[in-house]
Order: structure tokens, then sequence, then C-alpha cells
């Protein structure tokens, strides 16, 4: 007789073939696990029960005991049958020495023949029904310890098993506690999951994988409550590991108990989730990333957009191809992308070359005329971009494209009046290229001309400069002479009169020194020609070159020659005034100038740190001529003259005409 498969051998073949199923599994025969060999005693104790089925003959003993009452001597050897079968397993010695006793209770129950004979007849055949049933229970007997035996051996065969089964498993952390929480058992998978070794393991509480905030939130304690109140617990939360990284795990926590429904422990079986998690967070970004585009593509109705899967058959549709080319989504879905090209294109097999060239080299730009649903023509500029996967294999194509028919036009428009303007160019071209010679001719003349011009204009600024020359000699020819006259004059207002005539004369003199120097006559520079006129009036009253220090502050300005004289014997006369009146008896001190622009008008300060004014000085009662000289000269230039006294003399001139 071939004994059938055991319940745990049955379980083990299930759990086998369901090993990789991601939802955790129970182990079905955890025999070989601290706390659980509880599974193994019990299928012994069913073994024993399998056995008591076959033992129904020693109840049947109890007709024995009833004819006991009837017949005495009969009741004696079934008593001894009874004994007998009370010790089930031994075999009966010798029943025909009972058959020989119950022949001598025969003869000894003839006093009393009638009852006697029953009881001994129904005596013989308790017997035989005992020792048939003997028989049959022994039979039993040795097929339960067979399969007593049998069942031992596939327990322990099982029990290897899952054994091996559960320290193979390395997707998964399989492991048990305790009631309190710690851990007695670990496999490879909890190993390779957690980073402990099972010495480093084994006896620590279950709380050492929690985060720090949630085992001081009591959450170890909760699960462990939970499951032993439900029977199981599961979860995904972060874990530690031993490095002390983060893990997304995927937990389920069994209670285990035994036949009475006590707590055994825990089976944990969990998974690291991390990178399926980090696969999922990306995959919800990118579904954002997506919903963002497509509410992007929704809004945009300048431009048609669609897409192509690789055939090139159209597997979207925005609004603005809607609006652009005329079809509805369900008009177009599963259509080709020939659609919108002309039918010649279409017939040339342009889209399958477009496409290819998108596959190629990652995308197509085109401009060309399409064509819409109501036949109409539209001039479309865009692109046909290939799209691929992350494994570089084509997936599809999406097309972008805007309605430039407006823009063509006009573009079409300008190069039809472009072309007829480059007619017209070349035309006067023509016209202008006849003309060239006469002009060129012209040229000469002008040239020629010019030259004279230019040769005359030389030889009149060589006979300006001689007449400067000439002049600045005449000037320091009278210069002089009156230089002579003056040494011969007593002191006096005619001698000062005469000396003031020689710096006039010299001022002049300068204006022509100046220009007969110049490269060009152009103009004279206004900040030379005021340092020249200073120099001239210190040499002029016998003043020791330190005396008076100078300082200027001009821009670039060029006198022209019809303003260059009035404007030196002005600044002359004031200059020459600040000498003489502000620094009396070899007293020192400072005189600065500023000529700058104002607008239109040159604005020409000139102060001193001298004497200063009288207190009742004004200039329109005072007879000097040499003041009257400078407002005359000043209204020439187009100014007047400011006269104060402040720490010294203060004079500010606006000449509107240089």
């Amino acid at each position: 007789m071939k004994p059938s498969a055991s319940p745990n051998q049955r379980t083990l073949e299930g759990t086998m073939s369901t090993t990789k199923n991601p939802l955790p599994v129970q182990p079905a025969a955890p025999g070989w696990l601290p706390g659980t060999h509880w599974s193994a005693s019990q299928n012994q104790r069913e073994a024993v029960q399998d056995t008591r089925k076959f033992t129904p003959s020693i109840r049947e003993s109890s007709d024995t005991r009833m004819a006991d009452q009837d017949v005495p001597h009969s009741g004696k050897d079934a008593r001894k049958a009874s004994h007998f079968l009370q010790r089930p397993g031994q075999k009966t010695q010798n029943p025909d020495q009972d058959l020989r006793n119950s022949s001598l209770d025969t003869q000894q129950a003839e006093q009393n023949p009638q009852p006697a004979i029953l009881g001994l007849r129904e005596s013989k055949q308790d017997l035989r029904e005992t020792e048939q049933n003997l028989r049959e229970t022994e039979q039993n007997l040795r097929e339960t310890a067979q399969n007593l035996r049998e069942n031992s051996l596939a327990l322990q065969e099982g029990e290897e098993w899952f054994r091996l089964l559960v320290e193979g498993v390395t997707e998964y952390a399989i492991y048990m506690l305790d009631t309190q929480g710690r851990i007695v058992t670990w496999n490879v998978g909890a190993e390779q999951s957690k980073g402990y070794k099972a010495e480093e393991i084994l006896g620590r509480n279950y709380s050492t994988f929690f985060l720090p905030e949630d085992a001081e939130a009591g959450v170890p304690a909760r699960e462990l409550a939970e499951a032993a109140r439900e029977g199981r617990y599961g979860t995904e939360a972060w874990r530690l590991r031993k490095d002390g990284t983060k893990s997304w795990t995927l937990m389920t926590l069994t209670a285990v108990r035994d036949k009475s429904g006590e707590l055994r422990g825990f089976a944990i079986v969990s998974l690291d989730m991390t990178e399926r998690k980090a696969a999922e967070e990306e995959l919800r970004s990118r579904n954002a990333q997506l919903e963002h585009f497509r509410i992007i593509v929704e809004n945009v109705t300048e431009y048609e957009i669609f897409t192509l899967d690789v055939e090139g058959r159209i597997n979207s549709w925005s609004p603005g191809a809607r609006i652009i080319l005329g079809y509805e989504a369900e008009e177009v879905m599963g259509r080709e992308y020939a659609i919108e090209f002309t039918p010649q294109e279409a017939d040339a097999g342009m889209p399958l070359l477009e496409m290819d060239e998108a596959a190629r080299d990652g995308s197509c730009a085109t401009d060309s005329w399409r064509v819409r649903r109501d036949r109409s023509k539209f001039w479309a500029s865009g692109s046909l971009t290939a799209v691929r996967d992350e494994e570089k294999n084509l997936t599809g194509f999406i097309r972008v494209a805007r309605d430039m028919t407006r823009q063509k036009q006009v573009e079409d428009a300008q190069a039809h009046f472009t072309a007829g303007l480059e007619v017209r160019v070349r035309e006067r071209t023509l016209q202008l290229e006849g003309s060239m010679e006469d002009l060129r001719r012209k040229n000469a003349e002008v040239e020629a001309g010019a030259q004279i011009v230019a040769r005359q204009l030389q030889e009149k600024e060589v006979l300006f400069r001689e007449i400067h020359h000439r002049v600045k000699n005449n000037l320091q020819v009278v210069q002089s002479l009156l230089k002579m006259q003056v040494r011969a004059l007593p002191p006096s207002q005619a001698r000062a009169a005469i000396e003031s005539m020689v710096l006039r004369v010299k001022a002049m003199a300068i204006v022509h020194e100046r220009l007969y120097q110049m490269p060009n006559l152009a103009g004279l520079p206004l900040a030379g020609y005021l340092r020249d006129i200073f120099e001239g009036a210190i040499a002029s009253h016998s003043m020791h070159p330190g005396q008076i220090e100078f300082h200027l502050d001009a821009e670039e300005i060029q006198l022209n020659f019809e303003h260059a004289i009035p404007f030196g014997l002005l600044a002359n006369e004031l200059l020459s005034n600040c000498v003489k009146h502000g620094f009396p008896e070899g007293r020192k001190g400072t005189i600065s100038v500023s000529a700058h622009r104002a607008g239109k008008a040159v604005r020409v300060v000139i102060q001193d740190n001298g004497i200063g004014l009288p207190a009742d000085f004004d200039v329109a009662s005072l007879k000097s001529m040499g003041l009257k000289l400078a407002q005359s000269l000043a209204h020439q230039l187009g100014g007047t003259l400011q006269f104060t006294s402040r720490r010294g003399c203060h004079v500010d001139l606006l000449l509107r005409r240089l």
C-alpha cells in the first residue's frame, strides 16, 4: 500500500511553486524554526487517532461482559479475552487451550444444561469474533506503524526542503520573532536586504529596522499588536539598513499560534522596494510632466501638433491640428500621415521620405504646401521628429507645424516686387553706366580746377604768412620805439600810457606771430594765447617769474582771425590790471583763468587773490582808458564785464561771438 502525500508535503510543494509571487508567503511547515516544533507532534497525534479508528472490536468486548451475567464460567473466559484485547499489539498464544477450558466449563454446566449450552455457544462465537478482531487490529497496527515511519520521513524531508527553500530565497527577507519582538531566525535574503549577518542581529529587537522617530513613536509595538489581534499585518514604509541608509520596504507580519491558539511568535516576509519606489516616483514625475505637456499642447492653437506610430498612422490629434487642418480627432485616428499632403506629393512617396529622414537624422524640417480637409492649400512650416525609447528603439514621430500662408504670400509679393525692382535697377544701371563717362570727364575737369585752386590757396597762404610775419615785425618795431620813448620819459601819466600801449602792441604782435607759426590758418588755440599774454604782462612789469603763479583751466577752443586780436587785447587789459594793481610792493599771489563753452557762448573768468578792488569801485564812473577799452572790446565780442571783489578781484565775461 503506497502512502498518500502528507499535508506538509502538499503545502511545501505549493509554497515552492509560488516562491516568486510578489505577495509574502506564510511558511506552511515551519517545524525547523524555533518555537514551531508543535507541528510535527501534532502529525504524530493524528496518526495515533487514525490507529484508534481500527480498534472497534475492543468496544465489542462489552458483549462478552454481558455473557458473564448468564454463564459465570464463560464470563471468566470473556474477561481473560478482554484483558488480552486491552493489550493491542500482543499476539494470541494458544487459542486451542481456551477452547479446552471452555469444554470443561461446559461439562460443569451439565447440571443446568439449557442456559449453559446457550451461554457456551455465545462465548464461542464471541471468542471467534474477538480472535478475528485481534488479527485485524494487529494488521492495522502494523500498517499504522509503517505509515508513522513514512510520515516521519516525509516530514523530515519536507522540513529539509522548506529550510532549503527559505535559505535559498534572496529576494525576500524571511525571519521570525518571538512574542517579545526579538529576532530568532534570519535567512540569506534578510542578510542581503538589511546588511546584518545572523550573529549580529539574532536576539535584537524588531525596532532595530525602524527610523528613530518611528521607533520613539511606538510603531513597532503597534504593528506587533495589530498582527497578534488580526492574525496578519501588512504595510509599506521606510526602514533602516545596517549602514544607516533607508529602504522602502513591503512587509507582511504574521502571527504564529499553536493548535490551542496560544501566540508563539511572528513570521515576517519583506521585500526591498526602494528601486521600485524610485521608479514609481520617476513615473509619477514623468506623468506630471506629460500632463503639463498635454495642457500646453491642448492650449496651443497656432500650431498643428499630432503624433504618428512607426507605420505613419496618426494616434493623437491636438486642437491646433483640428483648427488648421479641419479634421476632428475621430476622423483621423488611425489614418496615414499622407492625408495632409497634396496628391502629387503623396503619390511621389513624400510622407515616407520625411519619416525615413526623421528616423535617420532625428528630425526632418519642411516648408511646403499642405492640404486641409476642404482640399484648400496652406503653406506649412514645421518639422517631423522621431521619438525613441530609452533603448533607442523608434516608437513613433511627432509632427509640429504652423500655418505660414499669409507670410508666404507676403514673401511671394516681396519676391515679385524684388524681381521687378531688379529689372528696373538693371535698366537704371545701364543708364548710369552711360552717364559715367560724362561724370568721369567732368570729375577730371573739377579735379584739375581743384588743383589750380589748391595751388592758389597755397600761394595765398604763403602770402598771408608773409603778411603776418611782416606785420609782427612792424609791430615789434613800433613796440621797440615805444619802449625807447618810455625810457626817455620821467615817471608820469604819459609814461604809464605809453607802457600800456607797449603791452597792447605786444598782444597784437603775438596774434600775428602765432598765426605765422601755425601749420594752417584755421584758428588760434585760446589756451596757449592766454598763457603768452600772461607771460608778456609779467615781463612788461619787470616782476620776478615766481612772484605770481598762473593757473589756467581752458577747453580746446579755436579763435578765428577775426576775433583773435579783440580777445587778445581784452585779455591783455584784464591780466595787466591784475598784475599791476593786485600785487603791489612785491606781494606774491595767484591769478586763475578758466575758459569753457556755455552753450553757444564762451565764459571766461579771471580771478586773483590780490588786494582786491577799492571799496568805492564803480566801473561806470571810472575814466581809466584801459577799462573803457576792455568794455568796448567785450561789447565787440558780444559780451559784458562783471567786476566783483571776493578774496581779490573777480572778473566774469560771457562772450557770445567766440
